[in-house]
């Protein structure tokens, strides 16, 4: 089933974008954020986002788009010179950073650190969402490299972003979600159906607007707006569903071993592991490797993530 989701079907086809919202939910989602509360995507993520979807990218275009911004070239510099890339001599100007890092580590990188600040908030759980965006881009990384390493990177952007439409919604709404997460910790249900009880919508479609107005590609949209969708459907699907099953499964991932959690989501905990399983039959894995390959994934987020609070907090 996974095989004829990555697009090795007999007719190769892909399925379409998801459906445009109808315009009711639009209607309620601008009556909670505002009509203007989507901005034009930044011009260091857009420079960043463009760059880690073209896969005839080349050193020079990173070097290109690093030196124009003064901040973001200093942040690749501390990387580049942090015990993760370390070679023994310094590096000094961004031609040695990029070919210390390697373009296929910038790809992510330069997503981390410049979609970090989209949509700031004081609220207290903006961090720990990001934590869980984070540790969902990393799991998503590794989940690929088993079953679609061709699109690595993809899976790591598609990880990071899933969540999207939350971080508006808390920049925007932070008092009603603050009621979404008390629903989430009494119910121990996901955050989609506790948004839905406070706003009558939910993150993935504040995410699909997002996305829409940032023209993400297909995949990209179909993983913002389907990775709260059942198992059943997504199997039903065809090659953009791969990614979709792919970052929802290392989502589940993330919310069984906690990461990004506010305090109190025990039973959101224990659902995310019982659906485990589910998630491992989907992409193929087989059971006598499923308790190694959460252990994995925990020490995949737990030797990569400070090298990306290193990205998003240069000081």
């Amino acid at each position: 089933m996974f095989g004829k989701l990555l697009g090795r079907n007999k007719k190769g086809s892909s399925s379409a974008a998801p459906a445009a919202l109808p315009s009711g939910i639009q209607s309620a989602i601008y009556s909670v954020v505002g009509a203007r509360s989507i901005p034009t995507m930044p011009a260091a993520a857009q420079k960043a986002f463009q760059l880690s979807t073209d896969p005839n990218a080349e050193a020079r275009d990173f070097v290109e788009v690093i030196e124009s911004d003064e901040a973001l070239s200093a942040r690749v510099l501390k990387i580049a010179n942090s015990v993760f890339f370390d070679r023994g001599n310094k590096t000094e100007t961004i031609e040695e950073a990029v070919l210390v890092i390697g373009i296929n580590e910038l790809r992510c990188l330069l997503n981390a650190t410049t979609l970090k600040e989209i949509f700031p908030s004081n609220h207290p759980s903006r961090i720990q969402f990001w934590t869980n965006d984070i540790a969902t881009a990393i799991i998503s990384k590794l989940l690929a490299q088993r079953v679609m390493p061709q699109k690595q990177e993809l899976a790591f952007l598609a990880g990071l972003m899933h969540d999207i439409g939350k971080l508006l919604l808390v920049q925007r709404a932070g008092n009603d979600y603050s009621q979404v997460i008390k629903v989430v910790e009494d119910k121990g249900c996901e955050f989609s159906q506790a948004e839905t009880e406070i706003f009558v919508f939910d993150h993935t479609e504040v995410g699909l607007l997002i996305a829409e107005r940032w023209n993400f590609g297909d995949e990209l949209k179909a993983v913002i707006r389907k990775h709260h969708n059942s198992w059943a459907e997504l199997q039903e699907g065809s090659s953009t569903e791969a990614l979709v099953m792919l970052v929802k499964a290392a989502d589940l991932a993330a919310h069984a071993l906690g990461l990004g959690h506010p305090r109190g989501m025990n039973r959101r905990q224990r659902q995310a592991e019982e659906e485990l399983d589910q998630a491992w039959a989907a992409l193929q894995i087989p059971p006598d490797e499923r308790r190694r390959m959460l252990q994995s994934c925990e020490r995949a987020f737990n030797s990569e993530r400070d090298l990306y609070s290193s990205a998003v907090n240069p000081e």
